[in-house]
């Protein structure tokens, strides 16, 4: 073992081991309140030196550690509360609380970490995609009895995740057990040799261009005809809409742009950021926009006139609100929308599949991949062409048929085999 060079009182110390890593080690807070010794790892006796006073560092400003000792349970509830919450917006925390709390802690909550294996994860994801969370977590016997339907009768309504929820417990693992790493916890991250198949997406077929006329034409007149307008023309998400204020509208020169989000977390509706970076963008407003917003305007102030001092949408200049000038809540218009497309005859689709709809048929009438990501507000354009254009067997035809007049019919009279 090599000589170990000491620091001050207090201070820890750090020492080259047999396998020539040089380790440190220092009493510090975990979060069982206590202090125990804990040892980091380095290369150099510097990268020991730089992990060690980072560890005390935030054991000093009161920032409790994991301990190896942890169950997964136990160090995903310290990963959520001191990592996460601090890192990701808060929609995305509280998805991530519901699903270590509903999944990953009753089947792998019990497992010491350090006894994880990638073999443990892949059972547990392989298990979880064949259970009915109905059952599983109780849902139907919390209902009263009266209104109980399914599983707590004997009739399991095999409510079984989606592959897009598999995939994204495994991604809270990973990220999980990769900051396990980071703070020495762990040697490895065996979440990151667990692969799982390609599994299978979920079906999308926007609303064709007659569909989307009839939705428009059926939606003209109603309380929330602009709504639709932005979301089958310009492909506003949902929560985009409902956070759309008057001063991020400029009806003069057709111009909208895009800054914030309304979403229900946590069992409260704020107002959040565009869901990335990109999100945030200005978008040129089509006439048929600026009509139906100019109509909408009307009706708030009309509204606002009718509801005298019972008024309570000062201070946000929302554009979509109730009759009372309160937000409108986002499942709110999902009802709306279903009851629009059974109004118009048309399929009965998701609100989101309005931007499919977007991008599909700004697609279909030639506009190139860049614009519509730039409409969409997409990270990348690889989102664009992979997931929001959709390209119909008509379109198909079509392209055959432009194809088949350049090649010509194979009538001129030539042999395939050449003679």
């Amino acid at each position: 073992m090599g000589k170990a060079r000491k620091n001050g009182n207090g201070e820890g110390s750090i020492y080259q081991r047999k396998d020539g890593r040089w380790e440190g080690t220092a009493y510090v807070l975990t979060t069982d309140g206590t202090y125990k010794r804990r040892s980091v790892y380095g290369k150099t006796w510097d990268e020991a030196h730089e992990k060690l006073t980072r560890l005390k560092a935030d054991s000093q400003t009161g920032l409790p550690v994991a301990t190896s000792r942890m169950t997964v349970a136990e160090y995903l509830a310290y990963w959520l509360t001191h990592v996460a919450r601090v890192k990701v917006r808060k929609t995305t925390y509280v998805n991530y609380e519901s699903l270590v709390r509903n999944y990953i802690v009753p089947g792998l909550g019990r497992k010491r970490i350090v006894r994880l294996t990638a073999r443990d994860i892949r059972a547990f994801l392989l298990t979880t995609a064949r259970t009915c969370q109905c059952c599983a977590q109780g849902k139907d016997e919390a209902r009263p009895e009266r209104k109980r339907r399914c599983c707590a009768l004997g009739r399991c309504c095999e409510k079984y995740p989606s592959d897009r929820t598999v995939r994204f417990l495994l991604v809270i693992l990973r990220a999980a057990l990769q900051h396990a790493v980071r703070e020495d916890e762990l040697p490895r991250n065996v979440a990151r040799n667990v692969e799982l198949g390609m599994g299978t997406k979920r079906d999308i077929e926007p609303l064709t261009a007659q569909e989307g006329k009839q939705l428009l034409a059926a939606a003209r007149g109603s309380r929330l005809w602009a709504a639709y307008e932005l979301a089958v023309r310009i492909g506003l998400r949902r929560g985009e809409l409902l956070g759309l204020r008057w001063q991020d509208v400029d009806l003069h020169e057709g111009v909208l742009t895009v800054r914030q989000a309304l979403q229900r977390v946590g069992g409260e509706l704020i107002i959040v950021p565009p869901k990335t970076q990109r999100s945030a963008r200005r978008v040129a407003l089509p006439e048929e926009c600026v009509r139906a917003l100019r109509a909408q305007r009307a009706q708030q102030l009309a509204d606002r006139r009718a509801a005298g001092e019972n008024w309570k949408g000062t201070g946000q200049g929302l554009v979509f609100t109730t009759r009372n000038g309160t937000p409108i809540e986002p499942r709110n218009l999902n009802r709306s929308f279903e009851a629009l497309c059974a109004r118009a005859g048309v399929r009965r689709v998701r609100f989101h599949d309005l931007r499919h709809t977007c991008a599909s048929l700004l697609h279909e009438q030639g506009a190139d991949a860049r614009m519509i990501m730039e409409v969409l507000g997409h990270s990348s354009i690889r989102v664009t062409m992979d997931v929001y254009t959709f390209v119909r067997l008509d379109a198909q035809r079509s392209a055959f048929a432009r194809m088949g007049s350049v090649l010509g019919d194979g009538s001129d009279g030539g042999h395939g085999d050449g003679t």
